[in-house]
Order: C-alpha cells, then structure tokens, then sequence
C-alpha cells in the first residue's frame, strides 16, 4: 500500500486500532475502592462462648464530686456489671476466671488508669472487683474461678473509682479495659 501524501495518515490508524475494539464489545467497566470489610472471629475449643451482650459493653459510672475522696486509696461509686458466657459445656472444662487487662494508674498498680488527654481527671482510677468482692488486679490471672453451669454462666463484677493521690482533680475519667476468658 503506497501512502499518498496529499492523503492524510490517521484515519487509516485509527481504523487499525479501532476494529479490534468493535468485535471486544461496547463493555466499559469503572472499578472504584468502596471501602473495606473486617471479619473478626475465632475457632476455639472453649467451654462457653462470650454473649454478644458482654463482649463490647460500656458501664456508665457516673459522676462522683472530686471531694468525695477524703483521703488517699478511698474508694466510691460502686458500678456493678456482668459478662454473660453462653451454650456452656462443663465436660470441656468446671471453672472459668476473667483476667482484665488495661493501662495501670501510674500511682497504683493495683486499679486501672482513669481519664486521658487534655480535661482528664487526676489522681483516681478504676478498680474492678468480682462477685465475691475481692480486687482483681489489673493484667494478672485471676487468683478465683467460679464454677461453670451448664448453658448459661453469669459473671458478675463491680467497678470503682478509687483516690490515687491525696488530692483528685476533677476531670474526665473514663477507662478501656480488656478482658480475656481464662478457663480450668
């Protein structure tokens, strides 16, 4: 084929380049990222599996006046909750413990740190105590276990500000605490 020059070269180019397309059909796909999807799971061999319920809960404790806390180590306003364990099986295992775990006040080890950030309280903490009120201390095995019923268990724990320092300062005192399902 001899190109002539007073005949322009692109309409020829362009209709090499244009009859694959013709026969791939009139397709047009856009793909745009939409966002991501997180599965959160596990496959365990556990006696009891945590109710929905228990497993991300908030417990309000409330307001307590900074002058409530007549000395250090006082403790006030006792919050109870519950963690509720589901389709129990005691020939897996009898006992079950919940170990918490979380920041410890820098002050005392024994409760976990309460406010942060600009507007937080200072010198107070939570601590958490089970059914039979003995203190459990944050980020360590659970010194009792309660016995498991077959089917349903029903934790039940109270959590307290407790004075850290000698003087609380009012502020902001929410904690995040962790809890993990130890069982024997």
């Amino acid at each position: 084929m001899r190109l002539d020059a007073h005949r322009p070269v692109f309409p020829l180019l362009l209709s090499l380049v244009a009859a694959p397309s013709a026969y791939a059909g009139n397709h047009h796909y856009v793909n745009i990222h939409g966002g991501d999807v997180h599965f959160f799971g596990q496959v365990v061999n556990a006696a009891c599996s945590v109710s929905a319920d228990s497993r991300n809960q908030t417990v309000q404790m409330g307001q307590v006046r900074s002058n409530q806390f007549a000395s250090l180590g006082d403790w006030e306003d006792p919050q109870p909750f519950q963690i509720a364990l589901e389709d129990c099986d005691t020939a897996v295992s009898q006992n079950v413990g919940v170990l918490f775990t979380g920041e410890s006040d820098g002050k005392d080890p024994l409760v976990f740190r309460a406010g942060y950030g600009a507007g937080a309280a200072h010198g107070v903490g939570i601590g958490i105590f089970d059914g039979a009120g003995n203190l459990l201390v944050p980020d360590t095995r659970p010194p009792w276990f309660a016995p498991l019923q077959e089917g349903e268990t029903v934790l039940s724990y109270t959590a307290r500000y407790r004075a850290t320092d000698r003087r609380v300062k009012a502020g902001s005192a929410s904690a995040q605490v962790w809890f993990n399902v130890i069982y024997q």
